[in-house]
């Protein structure tokens, strides 16, 4: 062979930059680095010259001047050891893609940490600037040993031992579990149950307090399942199965995670049940099968899209020093469907 052929692109450099422009390296440095006492104009120059010849800085002389890696890492719950794979769950998904994409607009690459990372030897492999950290439980030692590394941590939902931790971006599940039991009242519910993740999640001790505070308002019973958050779907079925059962039977089922909504589903079919001219059905988490099955299913949307994009624009502050005010208390909102249908 001749070596002969397409010749290969070489990427360009800050030195390229300052030959185009007649400038030094270090000049041209100040000026993309916000460096110096170098006049404004002289920077805008270099940065349209900087772009015209497609110079981007590589991660490593960033890392190397700045002290950082350029990536932050997004940290899913655990559930039973990472055996139940928490990526599978539509909200999560979501979230994880609003994150890469959120990073990445600000100039950072998003790693998905596995679901079992060890102590500060896992997170000092990750090497991330900082951390986003899902549904947090009571206690929980990923954001104590994050703290002992000194990374820059927020999270989705609280840790419920922390209540002064403000680096938090929260759905308020209280209110919103309130919201769909004053909906399916005005739709002429009376005896209304909740299944509830029975986790030190701060989101299902908020929506069990919703719940609770709710039916002591109204003068109405609690009817509660809590349901091990490691079998989701095998107990959500049996739980509603037996609570389908009993009599008087309740006239509306709250499914507070979404992964409840097969098993709630079969349950009502094996019994005969019709939704909603039997059992009004709502779920605290939408999600595409909710809003395109049969029925379409009322839910809770607390757009865990935004979520993510909240944390992360509070995590880039923590990480380049910036003052930051949290917590954020996010948006939801209520989608009625068609298994919410007032009884004719």
């Amino acid at each position: 062979m001749d070596g002969s052929g397409p010749a290969r692109s070489r990427r360009t450099t800050i030195r390229d930059v300052a030959e185009h422009l007649g400038l030094s390296v270090s000049t041209v440095s100040a000026s993309l680095n916000g460096g110096g006492t170098l006049k404004e104009a002289t920077r805008e120059r270099v940065r349209r010259a900087a772009e015209e010849l497609g110079y981007r800085p590589s991660r490593a002389a960033l890392a190397f001047r700045l002290g950082r890696t350029g990536t932050i890492a997004y940290s899913l719950p655990t559930v039973d050891d990472g055996s139940v794979p928490m990526l599978d769950v539509e909200a999560y998904m979501i979230g994880a893609r609003a994150a890469a994409s959120a990073a990445f607009d600000a100039g950072y690459a998003l790693t998905l940490t596995p679901p079992t990372i060890g102590g500060e030897a896992g997170w000092n492999l990750i090497g991330a600037d900082g951390v986003v950290l899902c549904d947090p439980v009571r206690g929980d030692e990923r954001l104590a040993t994050l703290e002992r590394l000194g990374t820059p941590v927020v999270t989705i939902e609280r840790d419920t031992l922390r209540p002064e931790w403000p680096f938090v971006v929260t759905g308020d599940y209280g209110n919103n579990t309130r919201m769909l039991l004053d909906h399916l009242r005005e739709r002429g519910a009376r005896r209304i149950a909740l299944l509830v993740p029975d986790a030190s999640w701060s989101s299902s001790e908020d929506a069990l307090r919703g719940y609770r505070e709710w039916a002591a308002d109204h003068g109405a019973e609690e009817i509660v399942r809590l349901i091990p958050p490691a079998r989701i779907n095998r107990d959500a079925y049996t739980d509603a199965l037996e609570l389908l059962r009993t009599e008087p039977r309740p006239d509306a089922l709250i499914a507070s995670a979404e992964q409840y909504r097969p098993g709630v589903l079969r349950a009502c079919l094996d019994l005969g049940i019709s939704i909603p001219g039997d059992l009004l059905l709502a779920i605290g988490g939408d999600s595409q099968a909710a809003q395109y099955g049969d029925p379409p299913i009322t839910a809770i949307d607390f757009l865990p899209a935004r979520q993510s994009e909240l944390a992360v624009q509070m995590l880039l502050q923590r990480i380049e020093g910036h003052p930051v005010e949290g917590p954020i208390v996010s948006e939801s909102a209520l989608r009625i469907r068609s298994s919410t249908e007032e009884r004719r």
